[in-house]
């Protein structure tokens, strides 16, 4: 909506904060001639992951189911064409780790618990409650916003007025910042990199309508 003898303005603002959590994305992939055996394949890796997860100090509220797919696998043949050869079965999960540093220690366990079956996907590091360093965010991106729009409204021979309206956006929804600060994929043979946390950026913008009066 278009107010007379109004501004608006968009502001930024961002915030560093220390991530707490990992966010582990893992799948048991199984390969069978039969349907059956590739599913109950990927169910006992998949067990045998949260057992470990479990045992290294997991909590089991930070273990979630994230997906389930069986798939036919085919293989071509002269003369033949097309022909079924097995299935493909995947059970993936979310793992939280609280402990970021002990990361590398806990996808040793992991792996040494689903064998051949892991596939490590990504993990990404975020802030579990950012609640806080978003509302930082938030009052960063309004000093920003009237900021620009004092400066423009003195170009124009005017000042600011009475905030007529003030658009803050949605949060992200889930634990850390809409991005996370850095996403690695890992093979087996390097889960025992040292994980350190570093910082992550949380940003925030708003859109604000000023009157403008003389």
């Amino acid at each position: 909506m278009t107010h007379p003898d109004s501004i608006t303005v968009t502001g930024a603002g961002s915030v560093l904060a220390v991530p707490d959590i990992a966010i582990l994305r893992i799948a048991s992939e199984v390969h069978a001639p039969r349907l059956g055996d590739a599913y109950d394949g990927a169910s006992r890796a998949s067990e045998a992951i949260v057992a470990a997860a479990l045992q290294a100090g997991v909590s089991r509220s930070d273990i979630a189911s994230a997906h389930l797919s069986v798939s036919p696998e085919m293989a071509w043949e002269e003369g033949r064409g097309q022909r079924l050869v097995g299935y493909a079965a995947s059970r993936g999960l979310t793992i939280g780790a609280r402990e970021i540093t002990r990361t590398g220690d806990l996808l040793d366990a992991i792996v040494a618990a689903g064998g051949d079956a892991v596939r490590i996907h990504g993990i990404a590091l975020g802030v579990s409650d950012a609640s806080a360093a978003r509302a930082s965010a938030q009052e960063a991106a309004f000093l920003d916003a009237r900021s620009a729009a004092e400066r423009l409204a003195a170009l124009a021979g005017r000042a600011l007025g009475a905030v007529v309206r003030i658009d803050a956006g949605e949060p992200a929804d889930g634990p850390g910042p809409p991005v996370p600060a850095r996403r690695i994929a890992l093979a087996a043979a390097e889960a025992s990199a040292p994980f350190e946390a570093g910082e992550t950026e949380i940003s925030a913008s708003v859109t604000i309508t000023w009157a403008l009066v003389d």
